[in-house]
């Protein structure tokens, strides 16, 4: 078994949820990207965006990123956009296993749609304009999500899906 998974996949898609349940299945440690950052930046992603904007947010992401190069026995769950700037994508696949979480617009917004005051992208968004901004992202991500060595396709039984990719990650 790799000993880098990378969990990549759209916001709501499950990388957090799953990522703890397969860490502690295959006994690997639990990372996130977005506490990584905000614990080096001392602020949240939120507050990186609005103050310094995208563009600078994705560089302090990709550093982020690339300082867990020399870590071992880890699954990373990956920010929604992570894998889609700089050479992300190549780089996780040249230092472990990626994995993308493929869910549905429909799920997607199902799941979103008890999240949103959590999530400053799409705090103030009805359900149509929910719907529409995940339509329009996912659309922008796929062909970057498409790039995962493994594509786990949405699973409402969490255990089911550790099963899975306990077995589709074995030697």
């Amino acid at each position: 078994m790799t000993s880098r998974i990378f969990l990549v996949g759209f916001m709501g898609s499950g990388k957090s949820t799953l990522g703890k349940l397969l860490a502690k299945e295959i006994r690997y440690d639990f990372v996130d990207l977005d506490e990584i950052i905000e614990s080096a930046e001392h602020r949240t992603i939120s507050d990186i965006f609005s103050f310094q904007g995208e563009q600078n947010f994705r560089l302090i992401e990709q550093k982020a990123l690339h300082s867990l190069a020399d870590k071992e026995n880890m699954v990373l769950a990956c920010g929604g956009g992570a894998p889609c700037f700089f050479d992300n994508a190549e780089w996780m696949k040249s230092h472990g296993t990626m994995i993308f979480l493929y869910c549905d617009v429909e799920e997607l917004v199902a799941r979103l749609k008890t999240e949103q005051e959590h999530r400053p992208l799409i705090r103030d968004l009805d359900e149509q304009g929910l719907t529409y901004f995940i339509t329009k992202k996912l659309d922008e991500r796929m062909p970057y999500y498409q790039k995962a060595d493994i594509t786990l396709f949405a699973m409402p039984d969490k255990a089911e899906a550790v099963e899975y990719l306990v077995k589709v990650l074995a030697p």
